[in-house]
């Protein structure tokens, strides 16, 4: 089952992420502008190679939260390189959607995703988190098709 078959135009696409997962996304309306920009734009593989990223960032957040108590982890650093580079590849498979949109959108990103700070890298953060819920929902849908 290809994704284009799940419909992303559906208004309620999003409520359904939080209804199967159990949780709120954080960034709701910028998961949204990045769903109107796939559809637009037909770049479904695109928004997957992302979300198959997304999830892989989120998974690594959790891992490095949880590494000093599970003793199978050796390797702190190995961990943060794999977690610094998987970010950098999110970001830019992010960019290449956004450049896409119109300038107000892309100007929304860029102050509040790609420009670096703290705040932003928290957002950043948040958003993958988001996806990879979209992501979790999608193959949900695909095993149960």
């Amino acid at each position: 089952m290809r994704l284009i078959e799940i419909n992303l135009k559906d208004s309620d696409f999003l409520e359904s992420v939080q209804v199967y997962t159990n949780n709120l996304l954080q960034r709701k309306n910028d998961t949204k502008k990045i769903i109107d920009v796939i559809v637009d734009h037909s770049i479904v593989e695109q928004f997957e190679k992302l979300l198959f990223t997304s999830k892989y960032v989120a998974g690594m957040f959790r891992v490095l939260k949880t590494a000093p108590a599970i003793p199978e982890v050796n390797s702190l650093d190995q961990i943060k390189n794999d977690l610094n580079e998987n970010i950098k590849k999110a970001v830019e498979q992010l960019k290449e959607i956004i450049s896409l949109s119109d300038v107000v959108t892309q100007e929304y990103f860029e102050e509040n995703y790609f420009t670096l700070s703290s705040q932003n890298f928290n957002n950043l953060s948040q958003l993958f988190s988001d996806l990879e819920l979209v992501k979790k929902y999608i193959n949900y849908i695909k095993r149960k098709s």
